[in-house]
């Protein structure tokens, strides 16, 4: 009986590595011509391989020039997970790009990016519970809104999905970093508004490029329209669909133009004529749910505003 056929992108870093670096690069030029995906792959995981991982960082920049970052590298000896926390300065664009082509930003668990002339900055974290099987992203940010006025981004999205905040360091290139809407007006709900529905969506960030954010609407509903948009909430889309719930913190104004809003949302999407509405002093919520006869799964699409913490949940799973 044959014996089955090992998997290399299962194997540890390690061997994969010493695997990769056998193969005979005068016949992988010559591949190039004939399978140019292959042989970029084995170059890029190559050259990501050999690169320290990084766990932590923080982008600083001033007005429209990236200035330095400090960041933690994964420890892949002794005890300690993260190693001690460096510094670098960058006194042109040309070394920032270096600096991203010597680091593998792939398993990088907390983000910053921070603006020295007027603090502002977007922060997102995350973590994977591998005991119940979903991952936690923590998506917050400060933007100057006036002389001594700021606004404030708070959002939390659990999906039943593990994967690291970033692909590759191509996203923090500056130019990539330009078409994700740092260094602009509005900032702050922008890139909130684009990170957040890469998340959702698994679609790369650059995708968003030319997605609009509305100032006069919430940032949740706008990313509730953008959901809906794409047929997320949809029935016939339920079956397969990975599951989430996005939560917003700190939403004061909350009233019957966004209860008016929800429901007929929910109106529009709900799932085998089920919907239930409950409205009172704590909770204004609004849940549809079925049995799939497909396949045998529960869905339910729900959301529900906590007026007294000011807090807004949506779920779909």
């Amino acid at each position: 009986m044959d014996k089955p056929a090992i998997d290399l992108l299962s194997l540890p870093d390690n061997f994969k590595l010493q695997i990769l670096k056998k193969l005979d690069w005068t016949s992988l030029v010559k591949l190039k011509y004939v399978c140019r995906d292959l042989y970029f792959l084995i170059e890029r995981n190559i050259r990501v391989l050999e690169s320290p991982k990084v766990c932590s960082m923080k982008i600083y920049y001033i007005e429209n020039e990236i200035s330095g970052a400090y960041y933690r590298l994964m420890n892949t000896e002794g005890p300690r997970r993260y190693g001690s926390l460096k510094h670098v300065k960058f006194s042109n664009g040309e070394e920032y790009e270096n600096f991203l082509k010597r680091i593998d930003f792939t398993g990088i668990e907390l983000f910053e990016l921070g603006n020295l002339s007027n603090t502002e900055y977007i922060f997102v974290r995350y973590e994977d519970d591998s005991d119940k099987d979903f991952s936690t992203y923590t998506l917050s940010g400060r933007s100057q809104t006036g002389r001594f006025r700021y606004s404030y981004l708070s959002i939390v999205i659990k999906r039943s999905r593990k994967f690291g905040i970033l692909y590759d360091s191509n996203i923090l290139r500056k130019e990539s970093l330009r078409k994700l809407g740092f260094f602009g007006n509005n900032r702050l709900r922008l890139v909130g508004k684009k990170i957040a529905m890469d998340l959702l969506t698994d679609n790369p960030m650059l995708e968003y490029e030319n997605t609009p954010t509305v100032i006069c609407k919430p940032l949740h509903v706008q990313i509730v329209n953008h959901l809906f948009e794409l047929g997320l909430f949809n029935p016939e889309n339920t079956c397969g669909r990975k599951g989430f719930t996005l939560v917003f913190h700190g939403l004061s104004k909350f009233g019957v133009l966004r209860e008016r809003f929800y429901r007929k949302l929910f109106d529009k999407t709900k799932l085998n004529n089920n919907l239930v509405e409950e409205n009172n002093d704590d909770v204004f919520s609004i849940k549809s749910s079925m049995n799939c006869s497909k396949c045998r799964v529960k869905h339910e699409n729900s959301m529900i505003y906590y007026k007294n913490s000011k807090e807004l949940s949506i779920m779909l799973h």
